[in-house]
């Protein structure tokens, strides 16, 4: 059984195949995009998978954290994912979420799509909150006269 449109779409930009990504979009493909950057408009495959290959460029290594895809009725097919790489000069781990929202036409190509990101987002280090709230005087000691009171403000 030959696999869905959407899981091949994912195959592709997993494997940075982004020729593979083209040849999946119908020759007069609808392609908006919208992310932090701004809109993406594409009306041709080759500018639809160039836009697709500026998001995960540059780095090498990518992996699935996680993805989900639907098929339905009319065409209509969705895929989104969670891919994860690292990026040069200092291998940066990267993690890019996206939403594809896809219309199949009779020929098994991508007429039209409709992508969400909401950016790419970095590893962040570990954080010791409690050290930030000491700094920042947020975790001061509680006077002893006070440890048994609660005081209430009527607003």
């Amino acid at each position: 059984m030959a696999s869905s449109v959407p899981s091949q779409l994912l195959t592709a930009i997993k494997a940075r195949r982004f020729s593979a990504v083209a040849r999946l979009f119908a020759p007069d493909v609808q392609f908006e995009a919208w992310n932090p950057s701004g809109r993406w408009v594409a009306e041709d495959p080759l500018t639809a998978a160039r836009i697709i290959e500026v998001w995960f460029t540059p780095g090498s290594g990518s992996s699935v954290v996680w993805s989900n895809e639907t098929n339905g009725a009319r065409g209509a097919a969705t895929l989104e994912f969670e891919m994860a790489w690292k990026a040069p000069p200092d291998e940066q781990p990267r993690t890019l979420r996206q939403v594809y929202l896809l219309t199949i036409n009779k020929a098994g190509k991508i007429a039209s799509a409709r992508v969400y990101c909401p950016g790419l987002h970095t590893e962040f280090p570990e954080v010791d909150l409690e050290k930030q709230r000491r700094q920042k005087g947020l975790a001061a000691a509680i006077p002893k006269a006070a440890a048994g009171k609660v005081v209430v403000k009527a607003s």
